[in-house]
């Protein structure tokens, strides 16, 4: 659900409209303009994202795995 939400949130924030506020060349970020910092900042965060996912995806595969399926005790 997280994850699904920053997807959104990012597609937002580096298309129009959401980019309009980033869309200048001022204040520079590492040498890139704002514009272009901009969508490499949300690259950058995805890498964090992907991570968490991977966690809470490997606890859910490892709790599935111990039997704990549910209230049934069905797979």
């Amino acid at each position: 659900m997280l994850a699904g939400a920053f997807v959104v949130l990012m597609a937002v924030a580096v298309t129009w409209p959401g980019a309009v506020p980033a869309a200048r060349i001022e204040p520079r970020v590492l040498g890139l303009p704002f514009a272009f910092a901009w969508p490499a900042l949300w690259v950058v965060l995805s890498g964090p994202m992907l991570w968490y996912v991977d966690r809470v995806e490997r606890r859910h595969r490892a709790s599935r795995a111990d039997g704990a399926d549910g209230p049934d005790g069905d797979a």
